[in-house]
């Protein structure tokens, strides 16, 4: 997903009036061409405002469940000569499958740009951790871009464990699989001689699990699985905030705590699939600013 940020204008508009002619009125003589310049004149502000808003949640339990937490702010200040943009945003999801816990998925940012008596300092940092593990941890003093990626992590290898079990003729196979997959973009502004924050971002994580019984002989095969996927959570964000112009933008989140799909499957000449039933515990969807 891709979000549009829209800044206020900051510079000086110039507009040069070209024009050749000339006229006398009484003693006074004007001469074209001419300079105009407008400036923007800011707002009427307080002299700090903030937005933020933020979800925490525990789901579940120790067999399928775990929490999630999120949270996004932005501030300005402008007191005298003084003026601050300030943007932050966090992003977390912890599992927990068959009594084990792990982080899934934990995405954290922010970035300010202070401009005092004229001396600008512009700062921020980025850091994206999955299962324990550091993706990206970054810190920057101007435009930063993240760009947009996508990865699947499995706990136990890319296969799984599996033990076959001989019952007589048969043998029944039991295998599962546990992990979480990601996504993030950001993009992060910070403008030269302006007191301005910007993030355009999205973020996506979810954790699942996966566990099949399956009954054989030689030649044929039958068998039912159950695939789960939890904390299933998007952030997306598109903010600005300004010392001199003030706050704008939003941040929406949404999660699908626990889907749970039941489905049998039987191999003999070829392999025939069929979904048995699912489930889901429903869709919630938060502004947070």
């Amino acid at each position: 997903m891709s979000l549009t940020n829209k800044f206020f204008p900051l510079a000086l508009l110039t507009l040069t009036v070209a024009a050749e002619a000339q006229g006398t009125f009484g003693t006074y003589a004007i001469q074209f061409p001419t300079t105009v310049i407008l400036q923007p004149v800011p707002p009427t502000l307080p002299s700090v405002e903030y937005k933020n808003g933020g979800y925490d949640k525990s789901i579940g339990n120790s067999w399928l469940g775990g929490s999630v937490h999120t949270y996004v702010g932005m501030v300005r200040q402008k007191s005298g000569t003084y003026e601050l943009g300030y943007a932050t945003a966090e992003f977390r999801g912890a599992a927990k499958v068959l009594n084990h816990s792990v982080e899934v998925a934990e995405i954290v940012g922010l970035a300010s740009n202070v401009m005092n008596n004229g001396v600008q300092n512009r700062s921020g940092s980025f850091r994206v951790d999955v299962l324990g593990y550091s993706v990206v941890n970054q810190s920057f003093q101007n435009n930063s871009t993240f760009g947009a990626s996508t990865s699947t992590f499995n706990l136990l290898g890319p296969s799984g464990v599996s033990a076959s079990v001989p019952c007589g003729p048969i043998s029944v196979t039991i295998s599962g699989n546990a992990g979480c997959s990601f996504s993030r973009s950001a993009n992060w502004l910070l403008p030269a001689a302006t007191s301005t924050v910007g993030l355009n971002a999205s973020g996506s994580a979810w954790a699942f699990a996966n566990a099949s019984v399956s009954f054989g002989i030689p030649g044929f095969n039958l068998g039912v699985g159950l695939q789960g996927k939890i904390l299933e959570q998007t952030l997306g964000i598109n903010l600005s905030s300004s010392g001199l112009w003030g706050l704008s933008g939003g941040a929406s989140y949404t999660l699908k705590a626990i889907t749970l799909q039941l489905y049998a499957w039987a191999t003999a000449i070829w392999t025939w699939t069929t979904n048995l039933c699912s489930w889901t515990a429903g869709q919630i969807t938060l502004t947070l600013i």
